[in-house]
């Protein structure tokens, strides 16, 4: 069954990037604070929904919202990320995808990242190889924290003066370099595809990471989630992976 949902995402994911690829005019609905809206966020969640239609199975997405009940209760679900770095794609800059992943529980079952302006398509799940446009990879990382990147983001609700923020910027120092590219889907497939060597963020929501965690589930490497809802926002999330242990933020 893993292979045939992953097939599913896939051809979903395929038929939603390159349609958002084919968009030369972004129309913004509201631009609030460090937030922004897109009309394309929405209809691109809604092409999605009706794709995944056929198989029977819940939908939970940024823009459109699910039953979020159902995460406690263990069934399968999809989650949606529609545009995954929303303010790059209404900038015309790289860093944007399109994140879809089956879910059961807190668990990853299947997932796929599109970075529909490279071109690229990062697959994998539970019991399945991690693959780059169908092309089973195998990472290489860093050996030592030294020589690792760490991939990381600010979300738009972030509290610059929280206490979390100033203990991550202290093990950040540990890391060769500190990257961000202002989606979480990409830096987690970017991690999974051994271009860097841990991510790390807090305040994120599950559609999110949904996708990079079964990438990393494919390639039994350390994923860390910690649920830190708020009110009304029951799916408010912190998320670590890394390529090692060590690699991982105290």
């Amino acid at each position: 069954m893993n292979k045939q949902m992953l097939q599913t995402a896939i051809n979903v994911a395929r038929l939603a990037g390159d349609r958002l690829n084919g968009i030369a005019k972004r129309r913004v609905n509201s631009d609030a604070g460090k937030d922004v809206k897109l009309q394309e966020d929405i209809e691109s969640e809604m092409f999605i929904r009706d794709l995944l239609a056929s198989t029977n199975i819940p939908v939970i997405g940024e823009e459109q919202g699910g039953d979020a009940s159902i995460v406690e209760r263990g069934d399968l679900y999809w989650v949606v990320d529609p545009i995954d770095g929303t303010y790059n794609f209404l900038r015309g800059m790289p860093g944007v995808c399109v994140s879809i992943a089956l879910m059961r529980g807190w668990e990853p079952v299947v997932g796929v990242i599109y970075d529909f302006t490279r071109g690229e398509i990062f697959a994998g799940g539970e019991g399945l190889p991690f693959t780059i446009n169908g092309v089973e990879t195998k990472p290489k990382w860093a050996n030592e924290m030294a020589q690792a990147v760490l991939m990381c983001g600010f979300p738009s609700a972030a509290n610059l003066e929280d206490e979390n923020l100033k203990k991550f910027l202290l093990a950040a120092q540990q890391f060769k370099k500190v990257r961000m590219v202002g989606s979480a889907a990409l830096a987690m497939a970017w991690v999974a595809a051994g271009r860097a060597d841990s991510y790390s963020e807090r305040g994120l929501y599950l559609w999110d990471v949904a996708g990079g965690m079964a990438l990393m589930k494919s390639l039994s490497v350390p994923c860390n989630i910690e649920s830190i809802p708020l009110k009304g926002k029951p799916l408010r999330v912190a998320i670590q992976a890394a390529a090692k242990e060590e690699f991982l933020l105290a």
